[in-house]
């Protein structure tokens, strides 16, 4: 008598595998053991046996940098969303409110550029930049006298930024 020889088994049937016995399996640890306290984890670095730190200012800055990466290909969609991401995770990150007044300015949105320049304004009022942000966006919704207080106030935080503003127009 011959034995039927075993095919080996595909990649699909392993996933399979996978969902019938493992799958329900985690599903129990994750009831039965307890899960680590947002202070903990918080707490940890990626050093700490390969746990990456998840606490909302270190997710904030990675969007904010995914931000300026997507700004500067020219990605205002992609830009917004993820300074969004980062205002999400942290209301007090004051580069990802001025990202989004930059990327909302270059998408001739003034209105709503001013609020994200106020509120980078409000979360850091000594940044020059950020007031700088406002005068642009003020000097494009016509209200002159305002730009030219926070033009001012942007000069006074930060002398540097005149290379912003041609004097002579």
């Amino acid at each position: 008598m011959t034995m039927p020889i075993e095919t080996p088994r595909k990649r699909s049937d392993w996933g399979r595998w996978l969902d019938t016995l493992v799958h329900p399996l985690l599903g129990l640890a994750r009831w039965v053991l307890p899960r680590p306290s947002n202070a903990h984890l918080a707490r940890l670095s990626p050093r700490d046996g390969g746990v990456v730190n998840t606490a909302p200012a270190v997710r904030a800055a990675s969007h904010i940098q995914k931000g300026r990466t997507a700004f500067e290909r020219g990605a205002l969609g992609e830009a917004l969303h993820h300074f969004g991401e980062a205002i999400a995770f942290d209301d007090s990150a004051r580069w990802a409110w001025h990202g989004r007044g930059d990327a909302l300015q270059i998408s001739e949105r003034p209105a709503d550029a001013l609020a994200a320049y106020e509120m980078a304004c409000t979360v850091d009022p000594e940044c020059g930049l950020h007031h700088a942000g406002r005068f642009n966006a003020l000097t494009s919704l016509g209200r002159i006298v305002e730009a030219d207080a926070a033009w001012e106030t942007a000069l006074r935080l930060d002398s540097s930024l005149t290379w912003m503003r041609d004097e002579g127009s």
